[in-house]
């Protein structure tokens, strides 16, 4: 709890909107949130995919809506689900911001690194070892 509560504080804004997708791993769970916040009331549309992969089987999810965004943090999608230890998922955004296309945000569990090239910076900063992050700023200006 203290963890997600510092990485909320944590997060600052270059474009009107941020975008958060966080992957939380419990126990046998995987907990999916996607979460928006900006100063100035913003229309949003968003497309959530989830594929999971593991000894059981394969399986893809979509769930869309649309909101205004404002100056509280809104959580419109907040799913749990089972994985077992060979389980692999992938959850990928794709969202507009008063109708113009922003960048899909991705992440994957367990958070994968590229092994052809030397580590670069990722695209998310774990809040801690157990807690992955994905953060977006808008690109409408």
């Amino acid at each position: 709890m203290l963890t997600a509560t510092l990485a909320a504080m944590l997060l600052a804004s270059a474009g009107p909107v941020d975008a958060r997708l966080e992957l939380l791993p419990e126990a046998d769970r995987l907990n999916v949130r996607l979460c928006f916040s900006s100063a100035e009331p913003h229309r949003l549309s968003y497309q959530l995919e989830v594929r999971s992969k593991g000894h059981a089987g394969t399986s893809r999810s979509r769930q869309s809506g649309e909101l205004t965004s404002g100056p509280e943090t809104q959580c419109p999608l907040n799913n749990r689900l089972g994985i077992a230890p060979d389980s692999q998922i992938e959850a990928t955004v794709t969202w507009s911001v008063d109708g113009q296309q922003q960048a899909p945000l991705h992440q994957s569990y367990p958070a994968t690194q590229p092994t052809d090239s030397a580590p670069s910076v990722p695209d998310f900063t774990p809040a801690a070892a157990d807690h992955l992050f994905v953060k977006a700023d808008s690109i409408r200006r």
